[in-house]
């Protein structure tokens, strides 16, 4: 037995609390991470097909897209990567963990994720 939780074993490591929303919390993530994953990879494409062919845009649209040239482009580019990377290697864990009911991998593994999803956080946080 846990000093902090006071329900806690080997086999359950979740809070009462926590255990009671698990239905809410998997459809949560899961539909955060199938939409995100979407709609980011959406974004991306977009954006990096107006700034890489130009030239198909102008014949078929006969206009220029100047915004690929402002640095607010760039900035929502780089959002839509980092959300991305959120959504396809951050949000697995949290589903993972409301699914099993604990952390089913490794140790190393959950400290590599942790970081990685923290460093994403992180670079998402300061731009």
């Amino acid at each position: 037995m846990s000093g902090f939780i006071s329900n806690w074993t080997e086999f359950c490591c979740q809070p009462t609390a926590v255990k009671n929303t698990k239905i809410l919390m998997l459809t949560v993530i899961g539909s955060s991470g199938i939409i995100g994953t979407v709609c980011n990879f959406i974004t991306i494409s977009t954006f990096l097909y107006l700034y890489f062919f130009p030239h198909r845009i102008r014949r078929k649209f006969n206009q220029e897209f100047t915004m690929t040239q402002d640095p607010v482009f760039f900035l929502i580019l780089h959002l839509s990567f980092c959300d991305l990377l959120h959504c396809v290697a951050g949000l697995p864990t949290y589903w993972s963990v409301y699914y099993y009911g604990y952390y089913p991998y490794s140790e190393a593994l959950c400290k590599y994720s942790a970081f990685f999803r923290n460093s994403i956080g992180n670079r998402q946080s300061k731009t």
